[in-house]
């Protein structure tokens, strides 16, 4: 009888389907604790003479939120204030992933700073993948077998590294982790939005498109080391401990559509156990 644990492993050369999931999971990179979703399109459309940016917004003129310490302000008191900034330590989310007529559910937890849970129901039995500050592990539970356990190491430790990242890149920028390079006014879907540019500690690029009549994100956009564009949209903000989060998140390349990210609920400080996020230590033994 063939085992539950075999679609795992390389055949052929071809891509197993871990390595898929893994490289699914890199859209998860929305799912951090003060991303937000657009509510509504902005109700105005940029004039030929550009009068938009004199257009008084409830966080301020179009145009003084070009400069990135209005930005700030502005951003942290919708998306996570002194106070939640200051005491929210974990988030916890439930939800499924779409890709195709493929539907799998998952749970992720996160714990500050670089902690991170993440389990995905595969049918024949559950996968977790846990990071613990640099190290990556991974366990699969099945019933009626012994759990297996595992070290990630090169680029799939580093998609899940990526991944550990509590708070959305802007919020983490203005905590030293990355920085915001420049602000500029430009479109989504003939509405006028922002466009910041942001470098993580990495050095990676990311493009984030904010809602200025909300200060939510819209989007995501980021060039690949293959030249395409990958683009996550955020959508279905919802209140979650005063913070609001995107309910769903829709990736794509190159235009064409790669999965969608579907969360049933989300909570903050719930009592996680650092332990939960400790290396296995039948790994530690083997090392």
């Amino acid at each position: 009888m063939r085992s539950p644990y075999t679609n795992t492993t390389r055949k052929g050369g071809k891509p197993t389907k871990l390595q898929k999931l893994v490289k699914l999971t890199v859209y998860l990179g929305a799912i951090s604790i003060s991303l937000a979703a657009i509510a509504t399109i902005v109700s105005f459309i940029r004039s030929e003479d550009d009068t938009a940016t004199k257009i008084t917004l409830p966080h301020g003129p179009l145009s003084e939120l070009t400069h990135i310490e209005a930005f700030t302000q502005a951003y942290l008191s919708v998306n996570c204030n002194a106070a939640l900034l200051a005491n929210t330590q974990t988030i916890r989310v439930t939800g499924h992933m779409v890709n195709g007529d493929n539907r799998q559910a998952f749970s992720l937890i996160k714990k500050r700073p670089d902690r991170m849970l993440f389990t995905i129901d595969r049918g024949s039995h559950d996968m977790t993948f846990g990071v613990s500050g640099g190290t990556v592990w991974r366990r699969i539970r099945a019933p009626q077998h012994e759990d297996l356990f595992a070290l990630i190491e090169g680029k799939e430790a580093e998609a899940w590294l990526g991944q550990r990242r509590f708070f959305d890149r802007i919020i983490s920028a203005t905590q030293g982790e990355g920085s915001l390079t420049a602000i500029e006014i430009a479109d989504w879907k003939s509405a006028d939005c922002l466009k910041i540019r942001t470098l993580d500690t990495e050095g990676a690029a990311v493009d984030i498109l904010v809602d200025p009549q909300t200060m939510y994100p819209i989007a995501e956009l980021e060039t690949m080391t293959d030249g395409t564009l990958k683009q996550t949209v955020f959508s279905d903000y919802r209140d979650v401990g005063g913070m609001p989060l995107p309910f769903k998140m829709e990736s794509s390349q190159n235009g064409e559509a790669k999965s969608r990210i579907i969360l049933d609920a989300a909570a903050l400080n719930t009592g996680v156990l650092s332990k939960l996020f400790d290396v296995p230590e039948s790994l530690l033994d083997n090392e």
